[in-house]
């Protein structure tokens, strides 16, 4: 959707030369302050600044408003949002969503299945997959219209049935993914099938599937998607009774997800390893685990 917007922007000049004949109908001007502050963001947001990254947003999508651009109020909020989640801050990213999404409703647009992917995301991420189940399933439904968006969702109703250990829907779910065509996409139907082989009470296989998912994220990039690997690795671990092994995964874990500001998480995998390594009397482990949730508060 950024890119799609930042596209649209960049193309307005070049259409009144492309050619002999007179364009049929008059060329909106380009709003240079929102080009600018599109691709700062974007830019910010590419190095991992992702606190700028919301902040430029921001006034992007305060730009936007002003202009009274659907399109663009929709590609900035989902901007906005991206970045929030980026950083940890799902709370932050559910109000954008919802207050976007009450915006286009009035004036009579639909929310594009990108920026809904974004509010079911940071639903489930604070705990109310209800909600984002629902969200997601009608994203799953637009695959017409948003493929990549329609994939992710279908992505997240597997992660909300692996949390209520639903193996069916999870099945569901994975086989809806179909044949992975990429590294993403190879992850996270890795991550699902891990997922499966934990309720199957298959451990050792869900550490060896997990283990290729966390080495797919990490060349994708997608640090948050490796962070949930070595978790769920750890988890594996654990329940095979290497509870060190499962403690050191569990660290590395939750130290990524402190270091993007993903607080709950962070407590939730640190705590983990904390208590494994204390049952088995791994004393730097617990040590390193304890410094970490020092550094979240409370």
């Amino acid at each position: 959707m950024i890119r799609r917007a930042l596209a649209r922007l960049l193309a307005l000049p070049l259409l009144g030369a492309c050619g002999g004949r007179a364009v049929p109908w008059p060329v909106p001007p380009e709003d240079q302050t929102l080009r600018r502050l599109a691709e700062s963001a974007n830019a910010a947001l590419q190095l991992d600044q992702a606190r700028t990254a919301a902040e430029l947003y921001a006034r992007a999508l305060a730009r936007a408003y002003e202009r009274d651009d659907p399109a663009m109020i929709a590609d900035m909020a989902f901007g906005q949002a991206t970045a929030a989640l980026a950083h940890g801050d799902a709370a932050a990213a559910l109000r954008v969503t919802e207050e976007v999404r009450a915006a286009l409703r009035r004036r009579g647009s639909a929310a594009p299945p990108a920026l809904l992917l974004a509010e079911a995301t940071a639903l489930h991420r604070l705990g109310q997959d209800a909600r984002a189940g629902t969200i997601a399933s009608d994203v799953a439904a637009r695959g017409a219209e948003d493929a990549p968006a329609a994939r992710r969702a279908v992505f997240l109703l597997g992660l909300i049935a692996a949390t209520r250990a639903d193996l069916p829907r999870l099945a569901a779910a994975r086989a809806a993914l179909g044949l992975p065509d990429g590294t993403a996409w190879r992850a996270d139907a890795r991550e699902l099938e891990a997922h499966a082989a934990m309720l199957q009470a298959r451990p050792a296989l869900a550490a060896a599937l997990a283990a290729s998912a966390a080495s797919d994220r990490q060349e994708a990039l997608d640090y948050r998607g490796l962070s949930r690997a070595l978790a769920l690795q750890g988890r594996a671990m654990a329940r095979q009774g290497d509870a060190p092994g499962a403690a050191d995964f569990l660290l590395r874990a939750g130290r990524g997800a402190a270091e993007r500001g993903e607080a709950n998480d962070a407590r939730a995998w640190l705590k983990e390893a904390r208590e494994l390594a204390r049952s088995q009397g791994a004393a730097r482990i617990a040590a390193e685990a304890q410094a970490a949730l020092g550094t979240l508060g409370r």
